[in-house]
């Protein structure tokens, strides 16, 4: 009977051993997959920065999320209506990141002696580190030196006038949970000290406002900077204090995103809830501007470069932009990688190695496609890209909606990689999924959608192509303020087009050659333009030609 009873017990404490363990490994075998959003200097443009996309995985356990200063009530009215909508979408945030292992940390400033009983207050009292307080510092970084604040919130950033400045707060806003195994400090250096006691390395803020106290707190991002902390801000899932009547002049929202561009160029990365819930981004139901979609993976016309600069003046006219980019994702080593990939990756800034012992990247792949799902109009800014098939099917699924799209340059021949691209995994993974080992492609996508019928390009003329107006279409409003002028761009062969629904406004040509067509309109709602050198877009007829056409697309939903 003793026997019987030890060997019960020998096999229950091994279970609970084996348990354990187990439980580990499946912490470690699912690390968060975090997909970043920086802005850095061109190595090919002096002075301009590139928009990139990086993928890291990280270790939950070693994760946290600071949210800043989520009170119950604001001074402003506008500020306390805009943290109650968003607190049940980052309360869910915090929900998930919490089942995952994220530490969560609330840090509600000035308010902290309402919590002083708390287990997660406490828990947050037991560290301190003075090398760390020292760095709990919200002044602005030596990277931020000689940079244009991108708001004017000398007035405190409220729109409404009836609101004076005054403590109104006196805990944080009751929908985010606040659970015993969270921690609640206003303190950087008790938050810092935490961090490295216990191992956490990468921070998330989320929270309000950030022009002020999400930049600028002793935990915000700067501070989390200066500790060394691999730190982004959650870019939709946070605010700012802005009074559109001051500079720059624009809508709220739109200055928010002047901000998170700010943030990008001079801070640290961004992110967005998406990679957590799985979901769309979050957007305040009041933000009422159109929103465009970049969807670009391109390294020879500085598609990383020029959109976003485009897409910063379109800001200052109150559109929203994102971006879904291609990146290069780290895969096995191969030593006869491909001469295309390389220089892709080379133009991120990266090392590129094939002794077969360091990773090389696989271009296949784009980042953020969510974003399709609300896009008033779709820009394709892509060369020869084969995806997974769930990330081509958003495209198709976008493209199916009826909604406004816009293809440049390399859009013709987009998602057409030439050749059979396998997925990540191989065979491996079509046995596990039951589904292809292949990457998905839409050659047809030039025909189909755009209209067109690429077929490769004339020779690299140091006199570049002649742009011309279609007779009859001089008046047609997307030419407005539109003259003949000449592109750097080499000429592409696309006669004759096969959509009998093309309306052709451009027309390109070289010395003895046929004119092929440059720019044209398929049905209505489908534009398509040949055009797109990175130097086109110091050309005032072809940035007038932009702007009337995101004008002219934009439109069509308001109808």
């Amino acid at each position: 009977m003793k026997k019987d009873l030890l060997k019960f017990m020998m096999a229950a404490i091994l279970m609970t051993f084996t348990g354990t363990i187990a439980a580990k490994k499946d912490i470690i075998a699912e690390p968060l997959r975090i997909s970043t959003q920086q802005r850095i200097p061109s190595d090919l443009d002096k002075g301009a920065r590139i928009i990139i996309n990086n993928i890291e995985n990280w270790n939950p356990a070693q994760t946290a999320i600071i949210i800043c200063d989520m009170w119950d009530k604001h001074w402003c009215n506008d500020a306390t209506a805009r943290v109650a909508e968003i607190a049940p979408a980052m309360n869910e945030v915090l929900a998930i990141a919490r089942g995952k292992g994220v530490k969560i940390v609330h840090a509600p400033s000035d308010c902290i002696d309402f919590y002083k009983d708390h287990p997660a207050r406490k828990a947050a009292q037991k560290y301190r580190d003075s090398k760390i307080a020292a760095l709990a510092d919200g002044n602005k970084l030596p990277s931020e030196k000689n940079a244009e604040w991108p708001v004017d919130q000398s007035d405190e950033g409220c729109e409404n006038k009836d609101c004076q400045p005054h403590r109104a707060w006196s805990k944080q806003i009751e929908s985010l949970t606040i659970t015993d195994k969270d921690i609640i400090s206003d303190s950087g250096a008790e938050i810092g000290a935490y961090f490295k006691k216990t191992g956490i390395k990468n921070v998330i803020l989320v929270g309000v406002h950030t022009n002020m106290c999400v930049i600028g707190r002793s935990f915000g991002l700067r501070a989390m900077k200066r500790m060394g902390m691999n730190v982004v801000l959650m870019r939709d899932m946070t605010d700012l204090m802005y009074n559109h009547e001051r500079a720059p002049f624009v809508d709220h929202f739109s200055g928010l995103d002047l901000m998170v561009e700010y943030i990008e160029t001079y801070v640290c990365p961004t992110i967005v809830s998406s990679d957590f819930t799985g979901k769309k981004q979050f957007a305040f139901r009041n933000d009422k501007r159109p929103r465009v979609a970049f969807v670009t993976a391109e390294s020879e016309y500085r598609a990383n470069q020029r959109l976003p600069e485009f897409a910063r003046e379109l800001t200052l006219k109150n559109i929203h932009s994102d971006f879904a980019l291609g990146i290069p994702i780290m895969s096995d080593a191969k030593k006869d990688a491909d001469e295309q990939v390389k220089a892709e990756y080379a133009a991120y800034g990266m090392p590129v190695d094939t002794d077969g012992k360091t990773a090389v990247p696989t271009r296949h792949n784009l980042e953020n496609l969510q974003i399709l799902q609300d896009a008033d109009l779709a820009v394709i800014f892509i060369r020869r890209r084969a995806l997974e098939p769930e990330k081509l099917q958003a495209v198709k699924d976008y493209v199916a909606s009826g909604r406004p799209l816009l293809g440049l340059r390399t859009a013709s021949h987009a998602f057409d990689a030439k050749a059979n691209v396998p997925r990540e995994g191989g065979g491996i993974v079509a046995a596990k999924e039951n589904t292809s080992d292949l990457l998905a492609q839409w050659p047809e996508f030039d025909e189909e959608v755009l209209g067109g019928n690429y077929q490769g390009h004339y020779g690299h003329l140091q006199t570049g192509t002649d742009v011309s107006i279609v007779p009859g279409m001089e008046n047609h409003p997307i030419l407005k303020g539109v003259t003949p002028f000449n592109s750097p761009n080499w000429l592409y062969r696309n006669r004759p087009l096969r959509s009998d629904k093309v309306t052709v406004l451009l027309t390109g040509s070289n010395p003895n050659v046929p004119d092929e067509p440059l720019m044209w309109i398929n049905g209505n709602h489908i534009i398509y333009t040949s055009l797109g050198h990175w130097d086109d877009w110091k050309i005032e007829s072809f940035r007038n030609l932009m702007f009337n056409t995101f004008d002219y697309l934009l439109k069509l939903n308001n109808k």
